[in-house]
Order: C-alpha cells, then structure tokens, then sequence
C-alpha cells in the first residue's frame, strides 16, 4: 500500500531551473548598491590552537578598508548568541553542557575555518586582499576529532571550562523493547 501526501511519494516541479539555467537568477553576490561595503574574513588554518595576537594594523592601512576587527575590538557586543538547539526538557540523569557560536574566535580557535578577524572594505577584491596582511601568531593545540576519542579520560578538552567534551547525555526508555522483539 502506497501512501502519499501533498509533496511526499510525488514528484514535484522545480519552479527556479528556468531562471538557473538561463543566468537570469540575482543571488547575494550580484547585488551592488551605491557606497556599499564589502567583508571578507580571516579564517584559522588550524583545528584547535590559541591565539597569542592578531595584528590587524598593515590591514588597516591597506588602500580602500574601512574597518577591520577581531573579537577583541567588539567589547561587549562579542558574546555568544542564542542557543540554537533548545536543551531536552528536564529529565533525571540529563547532562546538558550548552555552547554557542560566538562571532569570532577569541583566546582559543576551535575548529578549522572559525573567523578570528573581519575586513570591510570597497570591493570584494580589496577586503580579500587586505586579509593576507594580518598576522595572526596561533599556538596549534592537540585536536579533537574522533567522537569516541574524545569522551576518553586523557582527550584534548574543547572547552576546558566543562571539563569534558561531552555536550549532551539523555537516557530515556519508553515501552518494554524485550517483549516487543520477541
């Protein structure tokens, strides 16, 4: 028995291709307005390391930036933002060891790619350019990148603070599973 709803078990229409397929499509990126600002970011290289400093002053010289920031420069407007997977409702036994994504990296890079400074500038071209001028001094720190791993004793911590890397643990049973197997 075949059982469908409105979308699924249906083939549907792709209403965009023809605008795709015939370059008709705007995206972000082809959007220019007068005196408007262009960001590029600077990315880390590594896994897990700690930033020593960031020196951002050639950037700021560099012809056509505005502005350039590191986490350090946005005071008290760097935070981290809002959860975005709410904690499970209160069950005995629940660990629930919240984190948030934070603007850029401070102290301490956690994964590869994470921001540790922005550039604004005229163009793409000149944000992306003056990024090769900041010098960023980072000290590489072992990383954690085997689940099972990382919940051993002796791991590298993500966040030193929690003093696991465990982010969550929920234990629920529901039904009687032996009986309904046999």
């Amino acid at each position: 028995m075949k059982t469908e709803t409105k979308y699924l078990g249906k083939r549907m229409k792709r209403n965009e291709d023809p605008r795709l397929l015939t370059g008709q499509a705007l995206f972000v990126d082809d959007i220019h307005l007068p005196n408007m600002l262009h960001a590029a970011f600077l990315r880390s290289d590594y896994t897990h390391a700690r930033i020593n400093s960031i020196d951002t002053s050639a950037a700021k010289e560099h012809p056509g930036v505005v502005a350039v920031y590191t986490a350090e420069d946005m005071g008290d407007f760097w935070k981290p933002g809002p959860l975005l997977v709410p904690a499970p409702t209160v069950i005995p036994g629940c660990i629930f060891n919240k984190r948030t994504q934070v603007p850029m990296a401070k102290d301490v890079v956690r994964h590869q790619g994470e921001a540790m400074a922005v550039v604004i500038a005229d163009s793409r071209y000149t944000a992306e350019d003056a990024l090769q001028d900041i010098i960023a001094d980072l000290e590489p720190l072992d990383p954690v990148v085997d689940v099972e791993k990382a919940l051993q004793p002796d791991s590298p911590l993500v966040y030193p603070d929690l003093g696991s890397n465990l982010a969550s643990y929920v234990h629920q049973e529901n039904g009687d599973y032996a009986a309904a197997a046999a």
